[in-house]
Parts: C-alpha cells; structure tokens; sequence
C-alpha cells in the first residue's frame, strides 16, 4: 500500500506538515541531556539491560550514532507518515480530506511526542516503532485473518518488535487497535466491536509473549542491571498507599490532556474541549451501539497510564506513546462528525489547539537556543580560565572534579518532566562526567570525568574555593582539575564531603 503511486502524494503532504510542526528539530542541533553521553556511546547494549532489544538492533546495525542533526527527527517524521497512511488505509480512506491532514498534526506532534523527541538516541527508533505498530494492526484488520494463520502470526512479530523498541508501544497498540475499531464500527464496515477487540487483545498478548522470549534471549548474552530502569518498577508501593498512586495517576491525566499548565509550561485548554466534542460526536451518531463505542473511546484516553500503576503513580511523559494516539482519535471523530454544528466548533477548536501546540513548540525552542549559547559560553569561559591557571599543559589530560552546579535562569517554561531548559552544568546537581562529555563535543578533547577516588582527593579542598566565575574558583592539583560552580552540593559531593570526614 505504502508504494502505491496514489499513496505518493499524500505522503509528501503529510510529510510537508510534520516538518512544519518539526522545524525547529530538523533545522537545529538541540543537545538534550544525555546526549553528550550518547555521542560517546560505542556500546549499544544499554538498551538491552532496559529490556529494549529492539532499539539495541536498530543502533547495532542502522544508526550506529544517533546524535545527529536532521536525519534522526527525519526517520522519525517517515514512521509518523507511514503509520498515518496505514491507518488511513485500514479505514478505507483513499483520498485525504483537510480533517485527515489537519488531525495528522495531532498524530505526529501531540506534546507528550517533543519529551522522547528530544533525545537523539531515541528519536528513530522510535518513529521505526510507531510504523511497527500501526503495521502489525493493518495486518490483522485490513483483512479478517485468523489468529493461526501466518498473516496474524506475522502481525504478532512486527508487535513485538515494536514493544522491544519501547515497551510503551504494549499500551499504544491497544489504543491504536481501538481506534480503528471504533471508526471502523462508525463508518459501518465492522461487524462486531467485541470481536474485534478480543482479536485486537490476542494480537497484544501474543505480542508481549514473543517480546518476553526475546528479551530473555538477548539478556542471555548481555546480563547485567540498569538501576534507572528497574527503579521504575514498584508494585509494592501500589498495594501498601493505593489511594496515593490513584491520585497521582489522576493528576497526571489532567496535566497530559491539558488541564494543568506546569506540565508543558502552556495551559492546552482546546484539547480537554475537543475530546468532550469527539464524545459527543460519537454518542450522536451512532443510536445502536453509541453507549459501548463511547465508553471504549473514553478507556483509551486511560489505557496510555497504565504503567503508572506499577511506577508508584508516575512515569516520564515520554513514556506515554499511547496519549497522541487517543487525543487523534477524539479529534478525528470530532472534526468529521455528520453534525455540522460539532464539525465546525471542533475545526475551530483543532485549529486552536494547532496554534497552542506551536506555542509549546516554540518556547521549548527559545530555551533550547539560549541553553546552548549559555553553556558553550560558558565551557569556553572555563577553559580559558583553566588554560590560564599555573601548571596548565594543554598535551596532558586532566579529570574534572565538580562541586554544586551553575543553573541557567530562563524566564521561557522549563518543564519538570524534561531536559529543556536545563544545563549540562546544572544537571545532577553538577556532574563531572556529563560536563566533561560536553566539553569534549565542543573540541575540549583533554578533559573527563574524575573516579570516586579522585573525588575523595579534592572534596575538602573544592568545598572551600570561591564559587564560579570568581577568582579561584577554577584550580589544578597534579592531573585534576577543581571546579567549584555553586555554593549548594550536589548528593555526589555531599557523600564525597562525608566519606572523607570518615577518613
């Protein structure tokens, strides 16, 4: 379907929109957090102590060094558009109308995307995983196959994949075969809701059963930890404060779908509104089955939250796959509803809310710029001052050790939940690693991180220095260099200033 010469041109014009909602990706560099790491990265099997072979292979064996300007969000905007095109495909519909163009901008740039978005090591495989999902449902809803027959078993492969991308994709793929059911069931060409989400369910947890062997596989030749991830994982927190993960899970929902302004810096008030429309919508145009199609709809704004119950009630926003999926859903039904009332109160509505997501856009670009220019300013700074302190030799290679850190003060929205905004000098409370990776992207090639050992050596010595950018704030003792960048510790430095009291 997708090589079809008539698929060619819709495909350049929903391509020519993710780039307009994208633009200031695909024409800058942003360096998040984590990418100064990344960069140096030669060993991808850090994805699979996350449980994410599948984003292993894509590193492994296609994009071996992910941080990089334009091609990454690019393969990211190919999977939106070929997803987009199934899914499109899988409703019969053949020819694009203004609504389907108009709520592909929902699709590909609800907010929550710009959270992974904004980490290069994730952005393609990502946009590989939205294609995997949208292809495992056309697979099994294009065509009534059975759950036996190779087709639906190949279906159940492409899911997997798709989960071992990014286990998020588990939920997004039961919000993305609701969604073509219920339009599926709106335009008449299903015959049985129930069934088709039984089918949607197998598909799903066979899917989760192939990711699950292949996860042992793959960790089977890679053991080991990753204490971020299994952080995230607290089952035990929900059976011992249940009516406090309840809570917090709810005030996430309000914050994702628009209601709290802290969580993108900008308060999406036309979104809440629209799915209220796309609600309605569906309770007036379908007398028979109206009351089940709606409350489906409804669980799907719910279905992307679910890992939030294992996660004591939270999880990053990046990790919420399923939500733009939903919120399309809403909005599609909205904007095409048989109602004209409702279809132009929601193209008001949609085309607000466009407008806002832009604002969020924006201002996430504004920080970024002046991020950027606050902290090559500022490596350069203390190079220079570095270069200049006695002892210094530039064919020599010296340790960072870092006391507190040196915050970048914007007055554009930095959200909590993301790395914008956020200094590479500040991240962490001031880590020497990350702060030594950046430098030496910007060609500050005799630089690096300094071992506990190290640490212990100066920690005294930094805790009393004049703090950044006074003089002496910057020194050298033998092979280390001693950065004093703020007055408050980070927990590094406070564990550091305690062990050597032990001493």
């Amino acid at each position: 379907m997708l090589t079809r010469p008539s698929t060619i041109r819709p495909a350049i014009n929903l391509f020519a929109i993710f780039v307009a909602m994208y633009f200031s990706e695909l024409a800058s560099f942003p360096l998040s957090i984590d990418d100064e790491v990344t960069a140096f990265r030669t060993d991808a099997s850090i994805w699979i102590l996350q449980g994410r072979w599948g984003a292993y292979l894509i590193e492994r064996f296609l994009i071996p060094h992910p941080v990089m300007p334009f091609l990454a969000p690019a393969v990211f905007g190919a999977g939106c558009v070929a997803a987009y095109l199934l899914v499109m495909d899988v409703i019969n519909k053949q020819e694009l109308s203004i609504a389907e163009y108009a709520c592909f901008a929902i699709f590909c740039a609800f907010p929550t995307w710009f959270f992974i978005v904004e980490f290069y090591s994730n952005i393609a495989a990502i946009g590989v995983g939205l294609f995997a999902t949208a292809l495992a449902l056309w697979l099994i809803r294009k065509e009534e196959v059975s759950p036996l027959s190779p087709r639906f078993l190949g279906a159940v492969g492409v899911g997997a994949f798709a989960i071992s991308i990014y286990q998020s994709f588990a939920p997004a793929i039961l919000v993305l075969g609701i969604a073509i059911s219920i339009l599926q069931a709106r335009s008449g060409s299903s015959v049985s809701l129930p069934k088709d989400l039984l089918r949607i369910g197998i598909l799903l947890a066979g899917a989760i059963l192939f990711y699950v062997i292949g996860d042992i596989i793959f960790r089977s030749f890679a053991p080991g930890r990753n204490e971020y991830f299994d952080s995230l994982s607290q089952p035990n927190f929900l059976l011992q404060h249940p009516i406090t993960v309840v809570g917090r899970v709810i005030e996430a929902i309000g914050g994702i779908y628009g209601l709290d302004q802290r969580t993108y810096g900008v308060a999406l008030w036309a979104i809440p509104l629209l799915l209220l429309l796309g609600g309605w919508a569906l309770l007036k145009e379908l007398p028979r089955t109206k009351l089940l199609l709606t409350a489906v709809a409804f669980v799907s704004l719910l279905v992307p939250f679910g890992f939030h119950f294992l996660a004591a009630g939270s999880m990053p926003v990046r990790s919420l796959i399923g939500v733009p999926i939903a919120v399309w859903l809403f909005a599609y039904v909205a904007v095409t509803s048989r109602n004209s009332r409702i279809r132009a109160a929601s193209a008001i509505l949609l085309a607000v809310a466009l407008f806002q997501i832009q604002v969020v856009q924006n201002y996430r670009q504004a920080s970024n710029y002046l991020v950027d220019k606050h902290d090559t300013l500022l490596a350069g700074a203390i190079y220079d001052r570095l270069s200049a302190t006695p002892g210094f030799d530039v064919k020599r290679s010296y340790a960072l050790s870092v006391f507190g850190a040196q915050p970048f003060v914007t007055n554009y929205p930095k959200p909590s939940d993301s790395t914008v905004g956020y200094s590479f000098f500040e991240w962490n409370g001031g880590n020497s690693w990350r702060i030594a990776y950046y430098m030496k992207l910007l060609g500050y090639s005799n630089l690096s991180g300094s071992n506990q050992e190290q640490v212990l050596q100066t920690i005294v010595n930094l805790s009393t220095m004049p703090v950044w950018p006074a003089p002496g704030s910057v020194e050298i003792k033998d092979d280390i260099v001693l950065i004093r960048l703020g007055e408050t510790p980070s927990s590094s430095n406070q564990q550091a200033l305690e062990g050597a009291a032990s001493r």
